[in-house]
């Protein structure tokens, strides 16, 4: 059986062939002999996905290798991960495609989430994303990218077209290939249904979102306080609308669009969005970034009307700009702000957070002057910071510096604040010059996308995870930062570049209360009411807004109508096929209310360095339902974490984990999985996978403090 490098080598060799096909009979000759020659040699099979890998959108897990499941069918895997901009713009091409053929009539989506953060490997924040994206085929949480390695995938998203008997046709790399998937996948439903290996049974397809409680609100993205009606505005966006609350009871005082997507102007009944993520306002008019519409929309509250500013309603890749109006097409506007030109014209531009591009654009309420002394004339809709490249690149120049899925803004008193999602940073545009500085967060090298963490202190040293939002307490600051899959809302002294947490245990959870035990699930939005009082939150995956009272130091939750969302947060699973696959290390024991310290001893051959931007990292798992029943009363920070490869030798202390003073267990067998990420002197790199079994043997008579020390080479 073929490698998938091997494959991917020879596909290189085919696509230049098919690339000089001029006509379309042409390369639809080149494509069916490809599909013949692939099935009369011993092809490229696809692995069978992990046992034991969490499903969702099916009632039970599919496979390769059944007729009453994905054999027989033509299956496009979307390799993905919900953090990535990218994959989100090629949703409706998947959906166009399941529109347009069957599970019955052969074609099946699966999409593979091969996470980048951290946060992302666990299930119940998929969950959350399947339901606010509207994902309706099957989702597999390959956590630990198995399926990812096996065919040697590079980037998100990546579809891997695969024939009915598991043979792989075609690799799709990145975004804008709509064309290219069609055509392969009608061609091999037509190939493969005349060679009459298509089959017409159906799958247990049980759709995440018709199990789902109704709830007020359903993933609201940003929040923002009119100041002109005293009145909280609430992107709904998973119900594709605007709400007006009452900022005290929470009284739905308005609801703008409906709760199914479109793209239409007019009244408020009338009109229609489609998952717009945030708002911002000026007087009596509200401007919204109508995020998978791709356009500015502007809410008129005094006629009640909703018209378009900027943008077509398709997805555009124009990094420059400098159309009117909706003559210019945008890319996935996340937030928006209202702020001063550089030229000094105050409250004359909306910045616009153009996370598709990686820039930060303009959109021109009157005419205005920016720097290097540009004018632009109203209605104008134009790139005014960033290259488009994907980079966390600061630069003296507005157009050299670079962004990487920029999601958050806040205007200050000399500048824009900038909430960096993908190189988990926040950002400072200078008003002055347009010059771009890093606050917090981030490595030196522009390159690294992936110096994310949890970790308190300045500048350089702090790390966040895939920021959101970011509000000014006041002109001077604080900067208050919703870190969206730390689960927390941080603080930054400006002057100092200090950060410290206020609200968030790192453990997503929907708990109210005091600042010290609060809990958040991925906060996405906030603003602060003049007087820097209050504090709004959008509670994004409890489906709530949450209100930091902060003299009282207390949060609470602002009531809309129906209540709250549950989010199920899943539980710790089995490992039991570690105990075949593991190594099994000596057991020890520890008496009841003792402490077991798991240390790893790492040590990289002499040829080998750390690759710092795939962070390596360990995660403990039980092996038994003893040893789950400990994890599960545990908290997250002590059952997983990240692994430092500076050097050639180290001793890490990986955990420390208390046993209750009560507990009936006798025994429990934990499982720990280390995976660490290398590069060899040609700077080509791989990770190796290592899986430790620890029994532990609890004895009233046993050691109070045990110390149990992993050693793991790498070669």
């Amino acid at each position: 059986m073929a490698l998938a490098d091997d494959f991917l080598a020879d596909l290189a060799d085919f696509d230049e062939v098919l690339a000089s096909k001029e006509s379309k009979e042409a390369r639809r000759e080149c494509i069916l002999q490809r599909f013949s020659k692939l099935d009369k040699q011993n092809s490229f099979r696809v692995p069978d996905f992990d046992e034991g890998l969490d499903w969702l959108n099916v009632s039970e897990p599919l496979t390769f290798s059944s007729k009453e499941s994905l054999r027989g069918k033509v299956v496009v895997l979307d390799f993905f991960t919900y953090c990535c901009v990218n994959c989100l713009h090629v949703l409706p091409d998947l959906h166009q495609l399941e529109q347009h053929h069957s599970v019955e009539e052969g074609l099946v989506v699966v999409g593979v989430h091969s996470a980048k953060f951290l946060n992302e490997k666990v299930t119940a924040n998929i969950l959350s994303a399947v339901l606010r994206y509207d994902i309706t085929h099957p989702v597999v949480n390959d956590s630990e990218t198995h399926l990812w390695q096996q065919m040697s995938i590079m980037c998100w998203p990546t579809f891997v077209i695969v024939g009915p008997q598991g043979q792989v046709l075609y690799y799709i790399v990145g975004e804008g290939h709509s064309d290219t998937l069609f055509e392969f996948v009608e061609l091999a439903l037509e190939y493969y249904q005349d060679q009459g290996q298509i089959s017409s049974h159906s799958l247990p397809i049980n759709l995440e979102k018709q199990r789902q409680r109704e709830a007020a609100l359903h993933f609201p993205g940003k929040v923002h306080i009119v100041s002109q009606l005293n009145q909280l505005a609430v992107a709904d966006t998973g119900h594709h609308r605007i709400l007006l609350l009452d900022r005290t009871t929470g009284v739905v005082q308005a609801v703008i669009g409906g709760k199914e997507k479109g793209f239409h102007d007019g009244s408020f009944e009338e009109a229609r969005f489609s998952s717009p993520q945030s708002i911002a306002s000026l007087g009596n008019v509200l401007f919204v970034a109508d995020t998978e519409n791709h356009v500015l929309r502007k809410v008129d509250l005094s006629t009640g009307f909703v018209t378009t500013l900027a943008g077509t309603g398709q997805q555009g890749d124009d990094k420059q700009g400098g159309e009117l109006g909706i003559q210019q097409p945008l890319s996935t506007p996340w937030d928006v702000v209202v702020g001063t030109s550089p030229g000094g014209e105050k409250d004359t531009v909306v910045y616009i957070a153009m996370a598709g591009t990686h820039q930060i654009w303009a959109y021109c309420l009157k005419d205005v002057t920016f720097w290097k002394n540009k004018k632009y004339q109203a209605g104008t809709c134009v790139a005014v910071v960033g290259s488009g490249n994907e980079e966390n690149r600061n630069n003296s120049y507005p157009d050299k510096a670079s962004f990487a899925q920029p999601s958050g803004l806040a205007v200050g008193q000399d500048g824009i604040f900038v909430a960096d999602s993908e190189s988990s940073t926040v950002r400072m545009i200078s008003m002055k010059d347009g010059s771009v500085k890093g606050l917090i967060g981030g490595d030196r090298d522009p390159r690294n996308l992936f110096a994310y963490g949890d970790k308190e202190g300045v500048g350089y040293d702090v790390r966040l995870q895939h920021p959101l939002a970011v509000s000014l307490m006041t002109t001077d600051g604080p900067l208050l930062v919703a870190d969206s899959y730390n689960h927390k809302i941080k603080s930054v002294d400006i002057r100092k570049k200090e950060c410290v947490t206020v609200i968030g245990t790192s453990t997503p959870g929907n708990t109210a209360g005091d600042l010290s035990t609060a809990q958040l699930n991925e906060p996405g939005g906030l603003c602060v009411e003049e007087g820097a009082q209050l504090v709004y939150i959008a509670d994004t995956n409890n489906h709530s807004i949450k209100v930091l009272d902060w003299k009282s130091k207390t949060v609470t939750e602002l009531p809309v109508v129906f209540g709250e969302s549950k989010v199920d947060k899943g539980q710790t699973k089995l490992d039991v096929a570690a105990l075949s696959q593991g190594e099994h290390l000596p057991e020890v024991s520890v008496r009841p209310g003792g402490q077991l310290t798991l240390d790893l001893k790492l040590q990289l051959a002499p040829t080998l360095h750390g690759n710092q931007e795939a962070p390596s990292g360990w995660k403990l798992t039980a092996a038994d339902t003893s040893g789950q029943s400990i994890l599960l009363s545990l908290p997250e920070t002590c059952t997983k974490g990240t692994l430092s490869v500076n050097s050639q030798h180290s001793q890490q202390r990986l955990t420390s984990l208390q046993l209750p003073k009560d507990t009936s267990v006798s025994s429990l067998t934990l499982v720990v999985t280390c995976q660490v990420f290398v590069c060899h002197p040609d700077d080509t790199c791989t990770q190796q996978r290592r899986q430790f079994v620890q029994r532990v043997n609890v004895k009233a008579d046993a050691d109070l403090e045990r110390i149990a020390t992993l050693v793991m080479d790498v070669k």
